[in-house]
Formats: C-alpha cells, structure tokens, sequence
C-alpha cells in the first residue's frame, strides 16, 4: 500500500516564498528548483513535469547556480576510497546526505552517509563498516574531530528502505528535504531507493522519482575479492548466529547510550532493521518553518 503524505501545507505562494525550508537552514536553493515545491508546477518553457525525466539537455550538470568552494576538495577525498566502499561485507548501498547534498559544505564538515545493508547483516555490517572506516582513519570520533571524517549514523536493511514510517507525525519538512537530496556513493548493483518511498511524491508532486541531485560525482559499484570471500563465509547458519551475538552484546551498550541520547534530544531507532543515531532538529526546523510561513502569508 502506498502511503499518502499529509500535503497540508501546500499553498498557492509564490516560489520564493514557497521554498521557506532552504531559507531556514540558509541554504543555496537549487538549480531545479520545481522539483522541490509542494505543488504541481511547470517548467518555464512550459512543458510539464513529467515523471522520471531527465535534466534539460542543455541545463547544467552541477544542481545549483554557484558551486561551494569546498566541494571539489571534499569530492577529491571522498573519492581516494573507492575501493574501500567496495570491499565492507554485507553493505549493499551508500549514500551521502546533509551538508554536502545541499550545497552547504563548509571547511570543517564532516561527511554524513546513510547506509542500506543486506537483509540478514544489520549488525554486522554496522560493526564491520565502523572497524574498516575507524582503520583508514576515516571515521568521525572525539580524537580524530570531524573535518573530513565519515559520520556513520544510520543503517537500514535493504528490505525496509521505505522510511515513511520514521516521519514525524506532522509535516515533517526536514525529513521530506533530507530523503530527496540523497546522493549514491556506492551501490552494489543499481538501484533506486525512491521506488521504496512513492509517498515522497504526495510532498513533492514533482518531484521525479530518481536521484535528481547532481554533485558531478559517480558512484562506485560492484564488490571486491574480499567482500565477496567475506559475504561467503558469513552465510548461512553461522552468520546468523554471529549476527544475533554481536546483537546481543552491542544491545545492552546501545540502550544505556540510547537513554542518554534522547534525553538530549538525540533521534534513536534500534530495531531489527533500522539503527539511527544522530541529533534530531526535525521538530526545531518544522516549528520554524511554520512561523516562517505565517510570516510570509
């Protein structure tokens, strides 16, 4: 069943004030801005917005007007580790979201990945991305800062990659802008997560159901020797089992942080299919966007 977005704050404002949401976190609004409007628009040539199409063929590759300084810089890096993406066990995508997706980089961002695993190996792959990443010294921690450094915050399995079911209850406009911005860094075979989220188009009726973003960045695919002798040997019973142990010991250490964490306001998700750990302003950029709006009218 395909869920319907609660579209209540559609309205008939013009476009600068209809694109309130990149005004609140100052960012740059894109290019192809119709795509990210909560009503039904046309191009202004006047053709209508059909879905899946592609950019214009003579429009730019990169999503917004002026570049950011830093992204040359920070693609350069992020592609030093290919080969890396393609060699961590049981993941099956990943793909790059917040600043660096919305054109807000700044020289001391970090790099925030959201990552679909295989259907038996949350846990595992979780443990084992954080090991391989924290090795390269890649991974974001109180030693090593943040600059540069991968913030590996959310894991789903590749049988839950509908995310309609973390939305917050009302209008969840921050949510709504991440899930639309996302960039694959690396897919194990292609793939579309949109065609897990049709509900993203009850929000953004024009938006076009594929990855509309452009940061002039390819993304890897395929899998190593490695991964694949390590996926070989972690099938079956045996890997199961150690899923379920190393879920077993991890869990009790993820709750105790979990409590604190919520208590700061921090998002957490721990189930079966889902681990989700990062700051939640979702609340904080709906309440603005609201006032932001009733300003505006």
């Amino acid at each position: 069943m395909t869920e319907k977005y609660d579209n209540s704050l559609a309205n008939t404002l013009d476009d600068n004030k209809h694109l309130i949401f990149y005004k609140i976190m100052k960012y740059d609004i894109p290019r192809h801005y119709s795509y990210f409007l909560f009503e039904k628009k046309w191009w202004d040539r006047g053709e209508d917005i059909l879905r899946g199409q592609e950019f214009p063929p003579d429009g730019p590759k990169y999503s917004w007007t002026q570049k950011n300084p830093y992204i040359d810089d920070f693609l350069k890096y992020i592609n030093k580790y290919k080969r890396l993406y393609r060699s961590i066990p049981l993941i099956q995508s990943i793909y790059l979201c917040n600043s660096i997706t919305f054109n807000a980089l700044r020289q001391d961002s970090d790099i925030d990945v959201f990552i679909v695993t295989k259907k038996w190996g949350l846990w595992r792959a979780r443990l084992r991305s954080t090991v391989m990443f924290f090795l390269f010294g890649l991974k974001r921690g109180w030693v090593r800062g943040k600059k540069k450094k991968f913030c590996l915050s959310f894991y789903v399995t590749h049988t839950h990659q509908n995310l309609y079911n973390i939305m917050l209850p009302q209008n969840d406009i921050y949510f709504i802008y991440w899930l639309a911005h996302l960039v694959p860094l690396y897919q194990e075979v292609p793939e579309n997560i949109y065609k897990h989220n049709t509900w993203l188009e009850s929000a953004l009726p024009n938006f076009p159901g594929r990855h509309c973003i452009d940061i002039w960045l390819q993304p890897t695919s395929g899998k190593t020797i490695f991964k694949k002798i390590a996926e070989f040997l972690a099938g079956g019973i045996i890997g199961k089992g150690s899923e379920l142990i190393i879920k077993l010991v991890r869990l009790p250490i993820v709750i105790y942080k979990t409590k604190q964490l919520k208590e700061r306001g921090w998002g957490i998700v721990v189930n079966n299919n889902m681990l989700k750990f990062h700051m939640d302003i979702r609340k904080k950029i709906h309440l603005l966007y609201i006032m932001y709006k009733k300003k505006l009218s």
